[in-house]
């Protein structure tokens, strides 16, 4: 699941680097920003670490609003899946850019970097939206120590709520079934009444061919709440379900 599968050896589903020790507050590179046209922008300078040896970095950002489009792999625009970006960097299009449901307004994403990695470099960290734009700014290079683990809502002050919006918390249910579905976050709503809708949506949830894509979950009405599902992995989906401004969110697997 988003933000979760990665970091799913954690009693606390946070976004780590690795799972352990908690690390320090750095002092922020100071930020050479180009915002996009839209306002969207980084409110800080992205998290850029790795550890010894290896051959990739894990960016993490906070932004200071969420993508427009959060079901499946994120985009600004649909069907355009958002990229975090750094000089050489190769990316695992099938995982892509996680968004972490509880802190919707930050990001993550581990790329393969075909360039030596020193700590305290400066790196230029980019927000792909489209061919076109992209909003970048300049980071630093952090190795973390084995055991270490980075808290972005501690670093970068990741919020629980994006402007305007009800504040999010996690959930932890699930309903078992086909799909193995389990809950994630709610919005404006509570875990139980999560729970209850998906539920509703996992007994309901067609089968086939023609469901991989979407599990055939296209705005359907369960227990008020009209739900979408969408791929964001192989044979993994993200499930949404909202009601005003209020929002579910799940996970399934088959």
């Amino acid at each position: 699941m988003p933000f979760v599968r990665l970091a799913a050896c954690c009693a606390a589903l946070v976004i780590v680097g690795a799972c352990g020790a908690e690390s320090r507050p750095r002092p922020a590179a100071a930020p050479t920003a180009t915002p996009d046209p839209s306002g969207l922008r980084f409110v800080k300078p992205p998290l850029v670490t790795f550890h010894a040896g290896d051959d990739s970095v894990s960016i993490t950002a906070r932004l200071n609003r969420g993508l427009r489009h959060n079901l499946g792999h994120p985009g600004e625009v649909a069907d355009t899946p958002v990229v975090l970006d750094v000089p050489t960097a190769e990316h695992d299009y099938l995982v892509g850019m996680d968004r972490d449901p509880v802190r919707p307004t930050c990001y993550r994403e581990t790329v393969g970097v075909d360039t030596p990695l020193v700590d305290g470099q400066p790196i230029e960290v980019s927000l792909v939206l489209d061919e076109q734009r992209r909003v970048t700014t300049t980071a630093t290079l952090r190795e973390l120590a084995d055991g270490e683990s980075i808290r972005p809502e501690r670093e970068l002050g990741c919020p629980n709520r994006e402007p305007g919006l009800p504040s999010v918390h996690r959930c932890d249910d699930d309903a078992p079934g086909l799909y193995s579905i389990w809950m994630v976050s709610a919005r404006g709503t509570s875990c139980r009444r999560a729970a209850a809708v998906m539920r509703a949506a996992e007994r309901d949830a067609p089968s086939g061919g023609d469901c991989y894509e979407d599990l055939c979950l296209r705005g359907q009405e369960y227990r008020g709440y009209r739900c979408r599902a969408a791929l964001s992995g192989e044979a993994y989906w993200d499930i949404v379900c909202s009601r005003g401004e209020a929002e579910v969110r799940g996970n399934a697997a088959d």
